[in-house]
């Protein structure tokens, strides 16, 4: 069975180390014990480093040392990602302050990664953001429609099949 591709936001890296949101912390390091088993085949960029290098110290090294662990691959930036990350700012697609989330989703999208997972759930698990990201997609030939969805609706996802 083919393992699902996944591209991880920095909330996911992030919120393996949450204390203050349990039930977000489990479900992320739950999702991040399937990874080591080697159900999914997961992927960053550098738009997740320049977040990470913006955390706080201790957190930016929680986070280090899990991605050294986990070892996800690292997605070339492409002139083409830099373009559909304007597109969705420009098309309101996603807000002008939110260009970090529009580079993960060029990535995805330029990728064509399965699934962007995110814990983000107002600029990108959100279905209505969701909609107007995959208009501008298939106005610009990215014919498969993006998932996004959090590590809970991975999980629930593998367990049902």
């Amino acid at each position: 069975m083919k393992r699902l591709r996944l591209y991880l936001d920095t909330t996911v890296w992030n919120f393996a180390f949450a204390d203050d949101a349990p039930i977000y912390q489990k479900a992320t390091v739950e999702f991040f014990e399937r990874v080591r088993s080697g159900a999914f085949e997961i992927f960053e960029s550098s738009a997740v480093a320049e977040e990470i290098d913006g955390a706080p110290e201790r957190r930016a090294k929680q986070i280090a040392a899990l991605m050294a662990e986990v070892s996800p691959t690292r997605l070339a930036l492409v002139p083409e990602i830099e373009r559909l990350a304007e597109l969705y700012l420009k098309r309101k697609a996603l807000p002008k302050r939110s260009r970090a989330d529009a580079f993960h989703v060029a990535y995805a999208t330029f990728y064509r990664v399965d699934i962007l997972l995110s814990w983000n759930f107002k600029h990108l698990a959100n279905v209505n953001r969701r909609s107007k990201l995959v208009a501008v997609n298939l106005e610009e030939g990215y014919g498969q429609a993006l998932e996004i969805v959090t590590p809970l609706g991975v999980l629930n996802s593998e367990e049902s099949t």
